[in-house]
């Protein structure tokens, strides 16, 4: 079905919704209620692809099933208590992905691998295997110098489609780690490509390519990459120094 035609279905039911509530003068908390379930059902179920703003639902209706199991055990209305307390568990579970991606990252982010690794592995064990978070496993373990752990999650990643500078990027420095300088060229050069202004995928590359002595690659690339980075001293250096060995 196209998107369109989803978001149209959306549109329906939640003015569908509205109507019903309003006839039945019913409150402004209960309009609210049913009209974020309706969101988050269509989310879950459409098949749209979660962005920002239903992860972002997800977390408020779990807010407002702690609110609504507070209201029922005030007035000892015990259906409503553990109705409020399933449906957030409910909604635990559809946010627990998305939130151990975001732990994995804020550790990855602020040097502390082993726990991120804790974290990327809880989630494929949980989510099964997917191709974001087995090159973001793939990354940590690079950083941690588990180079033919890392190459697996890698290539398993881009097996899986992950069409990104990213996990091309990941192989690249890993393969060029192994010492397979050929095949890190190849991913390294499909980062560069990609994103051609991203300094650390040229330099990277610029390096294995002196290395081989190829030196014209390596001006290639080194020089594409400081159009966008004129400051940065490590692309300057190198561009002296594969003029000077070039010469």
């Amino acid at each position: 079905m196209d998107k369109r035609v989803k978001y149209l279905i959306l549109a329906i039911v939640f003015i569908a919704n509205l109507i019903y509530q309003i006839n039945y003068n019913f409150s402004l908390w209960n309009i609210f209620k049913s009209s974020l379930l309706v969101i988050i059902l269509f989310y879950q179920f459409a098949n749209v692809g979660q962005n920002k703003v239903s992860k972002f639902l997800v977390y408020v209706m779990i807010v407002v099933c702690i609110i609504e199991a507070y209201n029922g055990l005030k007035s000892n209305d015990w259906f409503k208590t553990y109705a409020s307390l399933g449906f957030m568990s409910l909604m635990l579970w559809v946010c627990l992905e998305p939130t151990l991606i975001i732990l994995t990252r804020f550790f990855l982010e602020h040097g502390h691998y082993s726990i991120a690794l804790k974290f990327a592995n809880s989630c494929i064990f949980m989510f099964k295997k997917k191709s974001y978070i087995l090159a973001l496993k793939g990354n940590i373990l690079n950083l941690l110098n588990r180079f033919d752990e890392a190459l697996v999650c890698l290539e398993e990643s881009h097996e899986l489609g992950y069409d990104d500078p990213f996990v091309y990027y990941n192989l690249g420095y890993c393969l060029m780690r192994l010492k397979d300088w050929e095949k890190a060229c190849h991913y390294l050069k499909l980062a560069s490509d990609i994103k051609p202004d991203e300094f650390a995928y040229a330099y990277t590359l610029s390096e294995i390519l002196i290395g081989l002595g190829e030196y014209d690659e390596a001006l290639y690339y080194t020089s594409r990459a400081l159009k966008s980075n004129e400051k940065n001293e490590l692309l300057n250096e190198q561009l002296e120094k594969i003029k000077y060995l070039s010469d």
